[in-house]
């Protein structure tokens, strides 16, 4: 039995575009917002954080943001908790897939040691010289997309809980928005997970299926919302059929997901009253208490 004193490792998931999220009158500004104001209020609980991203990305913040936050929180007393020889006691794990990973100097590293540990992904199954060597852009755009999924998966098994908000849909860089991929990575391992669908984007669509037991699965939430002409050609007709039926796979996740949180029995260690109140919730300060009460409630699991 984990002991509520241990504190989760707890995957924190969000991000997005303002032409997406302008739709429920949010911007960029208050997904961001929301990140700081729910890893402080989680870091103060105990708990430990990860995430995906990587330094120094033109326009992707988050990642500085986080680190900033756990550098103000890293007061004498939580630091007293951290052993710099143990990458399992400092507060943020932040997993980077290639190629962006390379970005994350030796500088950066060293400079946050006892803050943060950095792991990188790479693409399963392609071996390091060739990484190593110049590709052309769609099979760099493929490797990426394989290593982003082996990073959400890698998360998801590491993590005790995630949380996920907002989230871009059109243009993402993997196969498929990569919410709508963490929370079935998730889901497949039966870890809990939950949907803060109130600050828009693909964490919105999911929301809206969720909490209606009727309602059909959101067009949007598709391949062809990520596809890549260019990287899609270099398929294999193998890789695409698995493609495809890794789609099919993640709605009936989702789906049975949904079904789940709509009766009264807890839902791999969340109850459901609390997954279906964080769905459509707007206000931070509410949905901050809900993923600490989610977390507490895992943490007693």
């Amino acid at each position: 039995m984990r002991g509520a004193k241990r504190g989760l490792l707890v995957a924190l998931s969000a991000g997005g575009v303002n032409s997406e999220l302008a739709a429920h009158g949010i911007g960029v500004e208050h997904v961001e917002e929301l990140m700081v104001r729910m890893a402080m209020r989680l870091l103060a609980d105990g708990h430990r954080l990860c995430f995906g991203g990587t330094l120094g990305d033109p326009g992707k913040d988050l990642t500085k943001y986080l680190i900033e936050t756990a550098e103000k929180w890293l007061d004498d007393k939580a630091a007293a908790k951290v052993d710099v020889t143990k990458p399992e006691t400092w507060p943020l794990v932040n997993y980077s897939a290639w190629p962006h990973s390379r970005k994350i100097t030796e500088d950066q590293r060293a400079r946050l040691v006892g803050i943060c540990q950095f792991i990188g992904i790479d693409p399963p199954g392609i071996p390091q010289n060739v990484l190593d060597s110049d590709a052309e852009p769609a099979v760099e755009k493929k490797h990426n997309s394989n290593a982003l999924t082996a990073m959400r998966d890698r998360s998801a098994r590491d993590a005790d809980l995630r949380i996920v908000w907002g989230g871009r849909v059109t243009g993402a860089s993997g196969w498929m928005a990569g919410i709508l991929e963490e929370v079935a990575c998730t889901l497949k391992l039966k870890k809990p997970v939950l949907v803060l669908g109130g600050f828009g984007g693909c964490a919105r669509l999911l929301a809206d299926f969720l909490i209606d037991p009727s309602a059909s699965w959101p067009s949007q939430l598709n391949l062809a919302e990520s596809a890549d002409a260019d990287r899609d050609a270099l398929l294999t007709d193998s890789e695409r059929e698995q493609l495809n039926a890794r789609m099919i796979e993640i709605q009936k996740l989702v789906t049975q997901f949904r079904t789940a949180i709509h009766s009264e029995e807890s839902v791999n260690g969340l109850s459901p009253s609390v997954i279906r109140s964080a769905l459509l919730e707007e206000n931070n300060r509410s949905v901050i208490s809900l993923a600490a009460d989610a977390a507490k409630q895992v943490g007693a699991a």
